[in-house]
């Protein structure tokens, strides 16, 4: 008897970088305000984006920081914290990967001005409201050390 084969997934998969740093006690993460289309007025990780075809989280996320914020990060400092099984809808569902850095090299700055109206420094424990759900949960999973989560958009 011959094994069947299912077809391989067709998710897709999605990347984010939380820039953190210490400050005292506290521990700020940076965090990009959205601007035009996708998540018009919402805050979202530092830096974002879709996975290409044939490439790593790591190297996806590497790519979208120099994009996003001009900096340069290096793959040895990019630490994974946490993924997230999104569905968006019923057709729609992300494999979304979280990692946080505490080096860079460049001072964070706005690079794509069509996309992103401000970034910010925010104290991982003191989020703002206005922050899109699944980069608030992954900040939880954080500092909850979890490692997966599913996250279900209401109404799909």
């Amino acid at each position: 008897m011959s094994a069947v084969h299912k077809p391989y997934s067709q998710y897709m998969s999605s990347c984010q970088l939380f820039l953190m740093k210490k400050e005292g006690k506290k521990t700020m993460v940076l965090l990009q305000k959205r601007k035009g289309g996708w998540g018009d007025g919402l805050w979202e990780a530092g830096a974002s984006g879709h996975i290409d075809h044939g490439e790593s989280p790591v190297d996806a996320i590497i790519h979208e920081a120099k994009e996003e914020l001009c900096i340069k990060i290096s793959k040895k400092d990019v630490v994974f914290f946490s993924v997230i099984n999104k569905h968006a809808s019923k057709k729609d569902i992300f494999y979304n990967f979280s990692f946080y850095c505490e080096k860079w090299t460049g001072v964070p700055k706005i690079g794509e001005e069509d996309k992103i109206s401000d970034i910010k420094w925010f104290d991982i424990k003191k989020l703002p409201k206005n922050i899109i759900c699944d980069r608030k949960i992954a900040l939880g999973n954080f500092l909850n050390k979890k490692y997966y989560d599913e996250y279900y958009i209401k109404n799909n």
